[in-house]
């Protein structure tokens, strides 16, 4: 077992800024897109692209960090 400290809270920091981002992309979104396509780029799009982005980082992150 490693003796070093993997801060959580920057991963949990980076989701919060990622869900942030996902509600601002999802507004501007508005502009570009109507119907079903905004409504599955709502539901389905960004938060898929959220959970991507989060573990992708997360992971470039713990494995930076807990060396």
């Amino acid at each position: 077992m490693s003796s070093t400290y993997y801060p959580l809270w920057v991963e949990k920091l980076l989701f919060l800024g990622l869900i942030a981002l996902g509600v601002y992309v999802g507004i501007a979104l508005q502009e570009h897109l109507d119907g079903a396509s905004l409504i599955l780029s709502w539901v389905c799009g960004i938060p898929l692209i959220v959970l991507v982005l989060t573990e992708g980082i997360g992971r470039a992150l713990q494995s930076t960090l807990s060396k």
